[in-house]
């Protein structure tokens, strides 16, 4: 068994984790401003994170940059280049998160005492949907616990194969 492939499920996990904080920033920047107009008069822009291929790490070389370049040498100690157990071909690919602006659904509020309201009283605001973001927040939480039961799963595989 390749060392490597223990740490890939943890590696895509973890990355999986990162891309639903990312989720979750936006959705909840997107509930704080949904009332929001910006000093430049124009409404918010619904922020929404898209999904993305991550880049390929090579394991070995994020390895040997924790371990540092030079090896280990010891009379008690076996020397062991990281290359020596673990495959060069084996790359990491998680995900990552981009955050866009989606284009802005405005609607229009009679508010004449806003100070960025129009000569007819109107104000425009964000058309953010409350219940559209609530739904989006309760799949990104199932989301982020499933990665953290993966990872969970991972670490048991891990210490149950030391236990052998």
């Amino acid at each position: 068994m390749n060392v490597g492939n223990i740490f890939t499920a943890i590696d895509v996990s973890a990355s999986g984790l990162s891309l639903q904080r990312k989720k979750m920033d936006a959705i909840a920047s997107n509930l704080a401003n949904m009332d929001s107009i910006g000093p430049d008069g124009k409404p918010y822009q619904r922020e929404e994170v898209k999904a993305v291929p991550g880049q390929p790490i090579l394991f070995s070389d994020e390895l040997t940059s924790q371990l540092g370049p030079s090896e280990i040498s010891d009379s008690n100690i076996m020397e062991v280049a990281p290359d020596d157990f673990i495959s060069p071909e084996l790359k990491v690919r998680g995900v990552d998160g981009r955050v866009v602006q989606e284009p802005a659904e405005t609607k229009s509020v009679y508010d004449p005492s806003n100070p960025a309201a129009d000569s007819n009283g109107y104000v425009t605001e964000p058309k953010i949907n409350v219940v559209t973001e609530m739904v989006d927040m309760i799949a990104t939480t199932r989301s982020y616990e499933a990665n953290v039961t993966a990872i969970n799963a991972s670490k048991n595989i891990i210490k149950d194969s030391l236990n052998i």
